[in-house]
């Protein structure tokens, strides 16, 4: 995927440095000699150098500039460190937001979401720390609105979270260990991805299809690897779009009761109405299934609070691992989406949010299949979509190309285990792709 001005610009001062062909005390140009040699501003090159400073390549002595800093052999990064962050390239793109059109962008528009919240005063006793579990109330309505959805949930199966990211990182810490292998949808969740690789485990990928994960390769990946863990999304999965059907999530669940193994169900979507598909917890009443559910993507992203729901055993083991880690999640924030659940407004967001994307969804499907694209709306649900691409081109290099028009791709390699595997794709954001520049590059493809 392109890069910034600035990644591009900061990794080549990078590799003259690590080169020696910036030795060691030499001074670097002014930023106004760099921004002229760069073709870049001089907000660019300050963004450029703190970069290099903040690295630890490069000093600034107040009034004279800057220069090669010494030792710089000490500022290597750890191998995992170092593909961990490659892995989120694209997350880095989706927060810097050079674009104007954001097709390939994780999230729904701003306008799509509250702009808005009530403000809230912490009940007595509520101003502390807190308990590890989380605040009580918020507890109760998420069981409460698991309930209504035909799945029975206790409040001390649940843990709160900063949100699903931080969900996925307990679990990980909690059961991953250096060496061991876990499965994990291929395409899939890239952030997952990266996590993984900073805990040093082997990662084997479970094809995707349509009815969702391939169970003939689950079963052999678990005995081959002896495999212990399996993320997974039951429902319009991310990158997808596609659900569980009912005989396929039976059949996950056999292979997990046979191998031994959990399965981590992350849906930041969960609470979406019209997405058909079988939640795996729905069947398997937390026995294997651990789910994460977020509030991030339904309300607004600056609401970074989330959710784990597993059985009582292994709850209490992560409340208790996220008190070391955080101490607690925020009250404040917690009583905060307490108060919209509890006045209904949480409920009218979602069903807001599932006819908007229904209607975008469905218009966007039409527009591409009339370009080319063979895309069947009955399989594709929630916000994401994969859609492969006619050309045989890399889709690296075809996102390339959007970048340069201003339209943010998110090429497909990104989402899978090994990034040079199946057909080229992009993965798309429903609530994002009816822009006429969209569509016009499209079908400059064909």
């Amino acid at each position: 995927m392109a890069q910034t001005k600035t990644d591009r610009i900061y990794h080549a001062l990078r590799e003259q440095i690590k080169s020696g062909e910036l030795v060691e005390g030499s001074k670097l140009m002014s930023l106004r000699q760099a921004a002229e040699q760069f073709g870049a501003s001089k907000n660019t090159m300050v963004a450029v150098y703190d970069l290099l400073v903040a690295n630890g390549l490069v000093h600034s002595r107040h009034g004279a500039g800057f220069f090669v800093a010494h030792a710089v052999a000490t500022t290597a990064e750890p191998a995992n460190l170092r593909e961990a962050r490659d892995s989120v390239s694209l997350l880095h793109a989706q927060l810097d937001r050079p674009y104007t059109v954001l097709a390939g962008d994780g999230r729904p528009p701003e306008s799509w979401l509250l702009t808005s919240a009530p403000s809230v005063s912490l009940a007595t006793g509520e101003g502390g720390y807190g308990k590890p579990h989380g605040l009580a109330a918020l507890r109760e309505y998420i069981a409460a609105s698991h309930m209504d959805a035909g799945i029975r949930v206790s409040p001390n199966q649940i843990v709160t979270t900063f949100g699903a990211n931080h969900a996925l990182d307990l679990i990980i810490r909690r059961f991953c260990r250096p060496g061991e292998t876990v499965l994990v949808d291929d395409p899939g969740y890239y952030p997952l991805f990266a996590k993984l690789k900073l805990t040093g485990v082997n990662v084997i990928g479970i094809p995707r299809g349509p009815d969702g994960p391939d169970c003939d390769a689950l079963d052999s990946a678990a005995q081959q690897h002896s495999a212990h863990l399996f993320f997974t999304q039951s429902l319009a999965q991310n990158p997808t779009g596609y659900s569980i059907a009912l005989p396929v999530a039976h059949s996950v669940l056999k292979v997990a009761e046979h191998h031994n193994m959990l399965i981590i169900d992350d849906d930041p979507f969960i609470d979406i109405p019209n997405v058909s598909g079988t939640r795996l917890a729905s069947l398997d009443l937390f026995h294997r299934v651990i789910q994460i559910g977020t509030f991030s993507k339904v309300l607004t992203p600056t609401f970074r609070s989330g959710y784990i729901i597993a059985e009582p055993n292994i709850a209490d083991s992560l409340a208790e691992l996220k008190m070391v880690l955080t101490v607690n999640s925020s009250s404040h924030m917690e009583r905060l989406i307490a108060n919209i659940m509890r006045t209904g407004r949480y409920q009218k967001q979602c069903l807001r949010l599932s006819k908007r994307l229904i209607k975008e969804r469905n218009a966007s499907i039409e527009h591409l299949n009339n370009i080319g694209f063979d895309l069947d709306s009955d399989l594709i649900e929630g916000l994401y979509g994969w859609l492969p691409l006619p050309s045989r081109r890399s889709d690296i290099e075809i996102a390339k190309a959007a970048s340069e028009q201003g339209i943010f791709l998110a090429p497909g390699s990104l989402f899978r285990v090994e990034e040079h595997t199946g057909a080229p794709a992009m993965r798309v954001n429903w609530s994002r792709v009816n822009d006429s520049r969209f569509y016009s590059f499209l079908r400059s493809l064909f």
